[in-house]
């Protein structure tokens, strides 16, 4: 292995961890602030601030928009035919940070399988 190729599956790796970060902090702030609204969304918003600008991709933040939309429109139709619910809506029985949860998820599946194939893992 080549000097080079040790640099780069060391930046991959790092790029891994940053998104496992960014998951991982998502997770806790969820878990720790989930009764305070506003809190967790700012908080969860920062979060994703921080992922979607070291990750500088513009596909990374139509995903991130595109599925924050759509599932968080999801789960207002879900919550509004009464398959759940949650303890502390905001809008349409949905809580606020719940559509910046569900485009972090995309923007981070997205971002996790861009590193997968840059280590060569196709299928």
């Amino acid at each position: 292995m080549t000097p080079n190729t040790q640099k780069i599956i060391l930046r991959e790796w790092k790029n891994i961890l940053f998104d496992i970060i960014i998951a991982a902090l998502t997770i806790v702030i969820v878990i720790k602030f989930y009764e305070n609204s506003i809190l967790t969304t700012i908080l969860v918003s920062i979060i994703a601030f921080i992922g979607l600008i070291k990750w500088k991709s513009k596909l990374t933040l139509i995903l991130f928009i595109i599925g924050g939309l759509a599932f968080g429109i999801v789960e207002a139709i879900v919550t509004d035919y009464g398959v759940w619910r949650y303890n502390f809506p905001d809008v349409y029985g949905v809580p606020i940070w719940l559509f910046i949860i569900w485009g972090t998820t995309c923007a981070f599946i997205y971002q996790i399988s861009v590193e997968i194939k840059r280590f060569g893992i196709k299928k």
